[in-house]
């Protein structure tokens, strides 16, 4: 007799869970409530009743004072309002950013101004040393060549001026009485040589502030001269002095022996004063290189200890163009 085998069913589902007894928090946001009244009510459209019974209902968040936030030894307090005012960080005037890119606009422009302005006043101040220092004789001189010429090089590197002076003597004897002696012409080609690279733009000191310079009246007065003009001044005055050397006195053996000083002594004397005009027999400025390498070597080709900071003699190598590769070249 065959037994017959029952079908598995599905198990019968499980007992339903009793209800939980916690409630879900609510995650709609807190809605304050209506204020109790009708429009036709006077509390109704009074502001401080409304303000009041917002600020009663509504919820209340947790400030905390920004000294106590961000302090690790005190623990947050809930519920609680510092009133501590926080002082507001002063504001800037204006950015630093735009503040450099002004001044370096500023520093731009000065000197565009200065190379249009250096050129008018080596001019000017050329004739008024001609007609005071040697009474107008090195115009007079250099007429038939067109004048004393000013010539702004770009390849004059190692000095800011530099006076250039050429003789040409013809002898032109007369046809008609061979007895007569010749006619002798002397033709003076002079010139002045200014460095660009040198005669820089070079931005004034700040103004000070210094009393010794009081009036009489009592009111604060304070001239400062411009470097770069009376750096060009110099340099022109010193030149000239050349010039006077050359074609007047005719000395051309000893550029700076006794007369050139004599020029020197006559041109400070009249300019000092008014103008800051010291001639020396040397230049007392500092030439504005480009580049400037320091030997930092330990040592050298002579055979020298290192006796710089960073090592090596400590001897520096200016240039105005990128002429010394490391690489290849050595101190000594």
């Amino acid at each position: 007799m065959r037994e017959v085998l029952e079908r598995p069913s599905t198990p019968p589902p499980s007992p339903p869970r009793s209800p939980s007894k916690l409630k879900s928090p609510s995650k709609r946001a807190p809605r304050v409530p209506t204020p109790p009244g009708r429009p036709s009510l006077e509390a109704f459209w009074t502001a401080d009743t409304v303000n009041d019974w917002n600020d009663q209902y509504s919820p209340q968040k947790p400030l905390r004072s920004p000294t106590k936030l961000f302090n690790n030894n005190i623990s947050p307090i809930k519920n609680t309002f510092d009133d501590t005012p926080i002082p507001s960080p002063a504001k800037l005037r204006s950015s630093p950013t735009k503040r450099s890119k002004a001044a370096a606009a500023a520093e731009l422009q000065a000197r565009k101004d200065w190379d249009t302005r250096k050129v008018l006043l080596a001019e000017s101040f050329l004739l008024e040393l001609d007609q005071s220092l040697t009474q107008g004789q090195i115009a007079r001189l250099a007429a038939s060549t067109g004048g004393v010429k000013i010539i702004w090089s770009k390849t004059l590197n190692s000095t800011a001026g530099r006076a250039n002076w050429r003789r040409e003597t013809t002898k032109s004897h007369s046809r008609s009485d061979p007895s007569k002696p010749p006619l002798i012409e002397h033709k003076h080609f002079a010139s002045i040589e200014l460095a660009e690279k040198v005669l820089t733009y070079t931005p004034p000191p700040p103004p000070t502030d210094d009393n010794d310079n009081d009036d009489d009246d009592g009111n604060y007065q304070q001239q400062q001269q411009d470097p770069n003009e009376t750096k060009l001044l110099n340099i022109l005055a010193h030149e000239f002095c050349h010039l006077a050397n050359f074609m007047i006195s005719q000395i051309s053996t000893h550029p700076h022996g006794a007369s050139f000083r004599a020029w020197g002594n006559k041109c400070s004397a009249l300019f000092g004063a008014t103008r800051g005009i010291q001639v020396t027999t040397k230049h007392s400025y500092e030439i504005d290189y480009k580049f400037v390498w320091r030997c930092v070597s330990n040592l050298c080709d002579d055979g020298r200890e290192g006796q710089g900071e960073e090592g090596g003699c400590g001897t520096e190598y200016k240039r105005h163009s990128r002429s010394v590769d490391p690489k290849r070249h050595r101190c000594g």
